[in-house]
């Protein structure tokens, strides 16, 4: 990357775009932003603004438009441009002193106009770059960003004066509430099990969902979100609305089918279901691309503004991850006077990958006063283990736990509930933990069963796919295989690297395809045992991007993926799937809405790396039922504690 920065400095000169005089200062600004790991792509982009706007000597408009590009790569929308928080943008790449005098040349360039040929003041002009001036804040803006931002607030607005388009009478909320409570028709914690406790928060989000057009429900890990769910569907049904006239969405695929088979869990766990709780059995989630009718030829969809979704109640769930410009491309597809539309997420998790933090600045009870009356905060957990919630809230707040490190032999055998750190010693030493790890979980027989993953495997490797899709010794020995892989998971912040999923996954695949078959391992990249991951959705099969399969090389010879779909299997050859990738490992942004008895999470080896922050480290810890090893430095660890995400945009409500 420096050497194309160096040639791409070179070139401007060279072409006479740069002047001598000012190269030392445009080439430590270039050097100092190589922290930042912009793209090539950006630097491009930025040279093509300030050719534009004819300032290519303007060393503070360089400085805070890489800035810009490395805020937007953080996921804001915009940069901020009050002195102090410019200066502290600026700080992440260029030092104090420099950073201080850059802001403020900027700044008083700003006032005078001098950028007029790049920046326009609230949209006013056709040009690339928007300064919006509200409320006391200055926020510079790419126009993209700006006008989603934009129409997002407007739709917002519009759920939120919308009144309800079918009222349900007090007295008949609460009847409902009563029937879908009492002990025939409770919805269980398991098929035979006790009923599901009728808690004053998910009664009160009930009530709101009810009442209102547009409802937002926040909850982390075990507060009951599925069922709160489930129940929220059936009282509608009973309220008159149709299963054609419901739609479920979710930002996956995983999490559009996770949907489906709550609803399905939950409702075989009723003792003695109604009309309404069975034909709920044919309802399915959908991702937000699907819904909309995403058409490739013209990236658009079918469904916008002048043709909204034909439904009278939308719920979507994992909010968190959709980004500014999708929900705003969402919401155009909504009827806020026809359609009633209900948020599920969790406020505290990672925010969406790409841009915007929409629904955690719309969760924030603090800030958010305009969503006051429509926002409920599920606060009860059902899941078991005090400590590891107790760790989660600590960590959410910003409080170092205590803790003593533990030896990596010593943290895996830990009793439930409990948790370790391990002390990072380097590379030597974590190939050796990667791979106690591996045999821990894949080659030794688990407490209470003689067997161990490699012998399940090799079990269902002596069946063709017939007899483990439709007999009961292959339904028992695929249902048990997926109980293994569903028990463990190592969860990086990173992709790339040792430390990262694909180097994790790599090490994993290297050590266990000896056991397993070295040869297909060695032509194919795969091999029985293999547990991968769908990457993008293949609708025609019905397998989405984030789906867990195993690789099992049937009697026959052929080798084959299995996946998990309510209650029963599907299988494909392998060469007929979509793209995937190993998932030993997976990043903790694919793990969202994921759950894991033992969890291993590994943090970066920069202690300063740009992911280590309170919501990353919340969510991996999140992601843990049982027991959780947390792998690094105590300086990493506290890095992240420190660190909030904090996505500047112009979203106040």
């Amino acid at each position: 990357m420096e050497r194309e920065t160096t040639q791409f400095i070179d070139k401007l000169i060279g072409l006479g775009i740069l002047r001598k005089e000012i190269e030392a200062d445009i080439r430590y600004i270039y050097r100092c932003s190589q922290k930042l790991e912009l793209p090539f792509l950006d630097y491009m982009n930025i040279r093509d603004l300030v050719e534009m706007g004819g300032y290519e000597d303007d060393s503070p408009l360089l400085a805070v438009l890489i800035c810009m590009f490395g805020v937007l790569q953080e996921g804001s929308l915009c940069l901020d441009l009050d002195e102090e928080k410019l200066c502290t943008g600026l700080l992440s790449f260029i030092e104090e002193q420099e950073a201080g005098e850059i802001a403020r040349e900027f700044l008083s360039g700003l006032s005078r106009d001098k950028y007029k040929g790049l920046i326009t003041r609230n949209g006013d002009e056709y040009l690339p770059l928007i300064l919006s001036e509200t409320k006391g804040r200055k926020l510079l803006y790419f126009q993209k960003f700006y006008l989603h931002e934009k129409f997002l607030r407007l739709r917002i607005e519009a759920l939120l004066t919308a009144e309800p388009a079918f009222k349900i009478p007090e007295s008949t909320i609460e009847a409902y509430l009563e029937d879908i409570y009492s002990p025939q028709l409770s919805v269980r914690v398991s098929k035979g099990g006790l009923p599901i406790e009728q808690d004053k928060h998910q009664v009160e989000a009930i009530r709101l969902s009810l009442r209102s057009q547009f409802s937002i429900i926040s909850g982390g890990p075990g507060t009951g979100k599925t069922f709160l769910m489930v129940n929220i569907i059936r009282c509608l049904m009973r309220a008159g609305i149709g299963v054609e006239e419901i739609l479920l969405g979710a930002p996956t695929g995983r999490a559009a089918q996770r949907m489906t088979e709550a609803i399905q869990y939950n409702i075989n766990t009723i003792r003695g279901p109604s009309e309404d709780d069975k034909g709920l059995l044919n309802l399915k989630g959908s991702t937000l691309h699907k819904i909309l009718r995403y058409r490739s030829y013209d990236h658009g969809f079918y469904y916008g503004e002048g043709n909204p979704l034909p439904a009278s109640v939308i719920i979507l769930d994992e909010v968190s991850m959709v980004d500014v410009v999708m929900m705003e491309k969402f919401l155009r597809a909504v009827d806020p006077t026809r359609t009633k539309l209900i948020f599920l997420g969790d406020k505290d998790q990672l925010p969406s990958v790409e841009a915007g933090a929409v629904f955690a600045e719309m969760s924030d009870g603090i800030r958010a006063e305009r969503f006051k009356g429509r926002l409920t905060v599920l606060e009860k957990t059902y899941r078991s283990g005090a400590n590891l919630l107790r760790l989660a809230k600590q960590i959410n707040r910003g409080i170092a736990p205590e803790y003593s490190t533990l030896p990596f032999d010593s943290a895996l055998q830990l009793k439930p509930d409990k948790w370790a750190f391990v002390q990072n010693d380097g590379v030597r030493a974590w190939r050796n933990h990667i791979r106690l790890w591996t045999d821990y979980h894949y080659l030794r027989p688990i407490k209470g069963d003689s067997r161990s993953f490699k012998d399940l495997i090799g079990e269902a490797c002596g069946m063709d796919h017939a007899e483990l899709l439709n007999s009961d010794p292959g339904l028992e020995i695929l249902g048990e295989i997926f109980n293994r892989v569903g028990s463990a998971r190592v969860l990086s912040l990173v992709r790339n690297g040792i430390y990262g999923c694909t180097g994790i996954n790599r090490e994993v695949a290297d050590y266990l395809s000896l056991e397993f078959g070295p040869s297909a391992w060695t032509k194919e990249w795969y091999f029985s045992g293999a547990v991968i991951m769908i990457t993008r959705n293949d609708y025609s099969k019905e397998v989405f991007n984030g789906d867990v399969g195993v690789v099992i090389r049937e009697g026959r010879g052929v080798y084959r993926a299995f996946f998990p779909r309510s209650g029963s299997y599907i299988t494909f050859s392998m060469d007929l799937l979509p793209p995937w990738e190993l998932a030993f490992a997976m990043t903790v942004h694919k793990s969202q809405g994921s759950e894991f008895h033992d969890v291993l999470l590994v943090l970066p080896e920069d202690e300063a790396h740009r992911l280590l922050t309170r919501e990353i480290v919340y969510t991996g810890i999140t992601r843990a039922k049982k027991r959780l090893i947390i792998y690094g430095t105590e300086s990493g660890l506290n890095n992240a504690l420190e660190r909030q995400i904090e996505r500047q945009s112009g979203l106040r409500w």
